[in-house]
């Protein structure tokens, strides 16, 4: 299954290039949220409330797929609920991990580039 948002905006303190970290929410995310983050609005055709996200499944940003090596316990309610996960790149897991975040890798420890209106594919396998 697939489930694909759209980039509607990118908060002004969403993207540094000190953290691979990066907050997603959905449209109703307050002011001070949405400073912070990259809010996305999944389309009709793929809704948010039947979303499903294990370690194995793939995310496609800009075209460059990453494989999820662990996810949290709360991603899936939290993305139903909100349109919220924290996307973690290329970084090892920790013995204690985020319970709302998805940890990405990539062979080529790449970082994705973000921008409005790209679509972000989840796929679960």
């Amino acid at each position: 299954m697939k489930w694909i948002s759209t980039i509607t905006s990118i908060g002004a303190k969403a993207l540094t290039t000190k953290d691979e970290m990066v907050i997603l929410f959905g449209p109703n995310a307050n002011a001070e949220l949405a400073a912070v983050s990259i809010i996305q609005q999944f389309d009709r055709e793929t809704p948010v409330s039947q979303f499903v996200f294990k370690a194995g499944d793939t995310l496609t940003v800009a075209g460059t797929t990453f494989t999820a090596s662990y996810v949290g316990t709360m991603v899936a309610a939290n993305m139903k609920a909100l349109g919220h996960a924290t996307l973690i790149f290329n970084t090892a897991v920790p013995r204690k991990p985020l319970l709302n975040s998805i940890y990405l890798s990539h062979p080529d420890q790449v970082q994705p580039e973000f921008r409005v209106d790209d679509e972000l594919v989840f796929e679960h396998r």
